[in-house]
C-alpha cells in the first residue's frame, strides 16, 4: 500500500483487518520508549534545557527557514530548485534522456542547479516568474495558509515585541500569521530600526511580491559568489549573533548562514531540527549522525535539539513561551497532553455503554458532515448525491499511537474492534500524517481497494482562551469518492476560493470540543 492509501473510516477496519493487524504487529515490535513522540526527554536530547534557554534569554532573534513554509505545503529549498531545473530541461529529450540530463545537472549541487535554471530561463524576469510559480506549486500564494510554527512565532512577537524576526524564505506566510493575531507586519530587505507597533520580517534572501520585474531573490551560485561585503544582512546578523539566535526550520547548508554563525562570537545559540525532515535511518545510524551534527554545530556556538515531528517544533516554542511567563511554570507537556487525551477518549470510547456513546459520536459526525454539505451548497455546488465520510482520530501520548474513535457511517460496538496505529514518520495513514505535520494534508491514493479516492486530514489542536494552552489531540479525516482535482471540494474551491479552509476550520472548531 502506498503512502496516502488510508483506512480513515471504520469501514476499512472491517475490510482491511489484516492490514491493521500488520500495523499493530509493527507497533508491538518497537518498545514504547523507542517510538517517536512529542517532547519526550531522552538522554542526549532533552527538550527542557532548550525550553529554559529560550524562555530565559534576554534578547532573541528567530531565524526561520524553509521548514516553516513546508508546514504550509510549500516545497523545501532543494525541492524548489529541483522543480526549477525540471522546468528548464530541454524539451527535445525523451523521458529517459531527460532524467539522465537532470541527474547530471544535479551533480553541480543546489546552487549550480539554480544557476543552470536561471541561465536557461532567457531573462531574469522569466526566471523570477518561474520561481514564483514553482514556490506556490502553480496555485498562487493565497492558496496557502501559515502553518503552526509561523503562527507560534507570531504569538511570540505579539507577546514580546522586542524579539527580532529574520527569514530565508521568499514567501510572506509569517507576515500573514502576524496579521492574523492583530500585529501590523512588514516584509523588509534592510536593517532599518523597527518602529513601535510594527513587526519587521527581514527577508535575508529577498521575497516575492508577484512582480517579476522588481522581485529578486538570492538563489544561484552567482548570487552567493557576488555577495557584497558589508551588506545589510551581514550587519543585521552580526548584531543578532551577539545575543541569542534561535534557528527554526533550517538545514544548515546555506553558505551565508554558515559564514555568519562561524564568524560570530556571541552566546550559545539554539537550533531546533526535525527528524521528520531527515531520511529514514536505523536507530544506531541516526543516533550517531545526530551526535556528529551536534558536535559540528557546537563548533559554531549552536546547540541542537531534534524534534521527532514537524508539529513538535511549534509545540516546543509554545512551551518556551509559556515558561517565559507570566504565571506558574506549566507541568511537562507529555503529562498535560495525556491528561487531555484521556478526557477525550473517555468521552468517545467509554468503558461502559460503548454502543450508546458511539451512537452519539456518530450523530455528531453525521451532523458535522451535514454542515459540510450545506457549505458546499452555499457556493452553488449540489452535494446531495456526493458520497462523503468523516472520521475522528484520537492521540494517546503514553502509547504514542493514534486511534479511530468514531466515524460518520458506523460505530464501535465492542472495544476489541478499536484498533490503533503508531505515530511514525512518513506514515501511510493520513490522520497520523496530519498530526505529525501539524497542518492539513490531502492525499489521492493511486491504487486502493476502497471507494474513498481523496482523503483530507485536519489536525485537531485543543487550546484554552487566548491560546494560553495548546495541545495536539488528534485529527479528523474528510473523505470523498472522487479523486483530488476533480472532487466536489475542488469544484467548490473553483467557485469560491477559500471554501476548503472554511470547512477545515469549522470541522476543527466543532470536533475539538470533544476534548473539553
Amino acid at each position: 500500500m502506498q503512502r496516502g492509501e488510508l483506512a480513515d473510516l471504520s469501514e476499512l477496519l472491517s475490510r482491511a483487518i489484516g492490514l491493521v493487524g500488520s500495523f499493530e504487529a509493527t507497533a508491538k515490535k518497537v518498545p514504547i520508549d523507542q517510538r517517536p513522540g512529542f517532547l519526550i526527554p531522552q538522554l542526549d536530547n532533552d527538550p527542557q534545557p532548550i525550553i529554559e534557554r529560550i524562555a530565559g534569554a534576554g534578547r532573541l532573534t528567530f531565524v526561520i527557514g524553509a521548514g516553516a513554509s513546508m508546514e504550509a505545503g510549500l516545497p523545501s529549498w532543494g525541492g524548489l530548485v529541483r522543480a526549477l531545473l525540471e522546468s528548464a530541461a530541454p524539451a527535445s529529450l525523451d523521458e529517459n534522456d531527460r532524467a539522465a540530463w537532470l541527474d547530471a545537472a544535479a551533480e553541480s549541487g543546489l546552487l549550480g542547479m539554480a544557476a543552470t535554471a536561471r541561465a536557461l530561463a532567457t531573462t531574469d524576469e522569466e526566471f523570477v516568474k518561474r520561481v514564483n510559480h514553482d514556490l506556490y506549486r502553480g496555485k498562487g500564494r493565497d492558496y496557502f495558509d501559515p502553518g503552526p510554527l509561523a503562527r507560534e512565532i507570531a504569538a511570540w512577537k505579539q507577546a514580546y515585541p522586542e524579539i527580532q524576526l529574520a527569514t530565508f524564505n521568499y514567501d510572506q506566510l509569517l507576515e500573514r500569521a502576524l496579521q492574523d493575531v492583530g500585529v501590523e507586519a512588514e516584509a523588509r530587505e534592510d536593517n532599518a530600526p523597527e518602529p513601535d507597533g510594527v513587526a519587521f520580517v527581514r527577508h535575508l534572501h529577498g521575497f516575492l511580491t508577484g512582480d517579476p520585474v522588481d522581485d529578486a531573490v538570492v538563489l544561484t551560485e552567482r548570487d552567493y559568489a557576488m555577495w557584497p561585503s558589508g551588506s545589510w544582512q551581514d550587519t543585521f546578523m552580526s548584531e543578532a549573533l551577539k545575543e541569542v539566535c534561535v534557528f527554526l526550520g533550517l538545514s544548515f547548508t546555506d553558505q551565508n548562514l554558515l559564514r555568519w554563525i562561524y564568524g560570530s562570537t556571541g552566546d550559545r545559540h539554539l537550533a531546533v531540527l526535525s527528524r521528520q525532515s531527515a531520511p529514514r535511518l536505523s536507530d544506531g545510524v541516526r543516533r550517531e549522525l545526530e551526535s556528529a551534527n551536534r558536535a559540528r554545530l557546537a563548533r559554531a556556538n549552536v546547540t541542537a535539539y531534534w524534534a521527532d515531528f514537524h508539529a513538535e517544533v511549534a509545540q516546543l516554542m509554545h512551551e518556551a513561551r509559556r515558561r517565559k511567563g507570566p504565571g506558574k511554570p506549566p507541568a511537562p507537556y507529555p503529562v498535560r497532553a495525556q491528561k487531555r487525551a484521556l478526557r477525550g477518549r473517555r468521552r468517545c470510547l467509554p468503558v461502559t455503554a460503548l454502543p450508546r456513546r458511539q451512537g452519539k459520536i456518530r450523530e455528531i459526525l453525521a451532523s458535522s458532515l451535514s454542515g459540510v454539505r450545506a457549505a458546499l451548497d452555499s457556493v452553488g455546488v449540489d452535494a446531495n448525491d456526493a458520497v462523503l465520510g468523516l472520521g475522528l482520530w484520537g492521540l494517546d501520548y503514553e502509547q504514542r499511537e493514534v486511534t479511530l474513535w468514531g466515524s460518520s457511517d458506523r460505530i464501535h460496538v465492542d472495544s476489541s474492534t478499536v484498533t490503533s496505529v503508531p505515530l511514525a514518520w512518513d506514515s501511510k495513514w493520513v490522520a497520523v500524517e496530519a498530526i505529525t505535520q501539524g497542518s492539513v494534508v490531502e492525499w489521492d491514493p493511486d491504487t486502493y481497494a476502497s471507494r474513498w479516492r481523496s482523503v483530507r486530514g485536519i489536525p485537531l489542536v485543543w487550546t484554552k482562551p487566548a491560546h494560553a494552552e495548546r495541545i495536539m489531540v488528534g485529527a479528523v479525516t474528510l473523505t470523498t469518492t472522487s479523486p483530488s482535482g476533480t472532487s466536489i471540494f475542488d469544484k467548490a474551491e473553483g467557485l469560491a476560493s477559500g471554501i476548503r479552509r472554511t470547512i477545515d476550520i469549522a470541522l476543527h472548531d466543532e470536533l475539538v470540543r470533544l476534548w473539553d
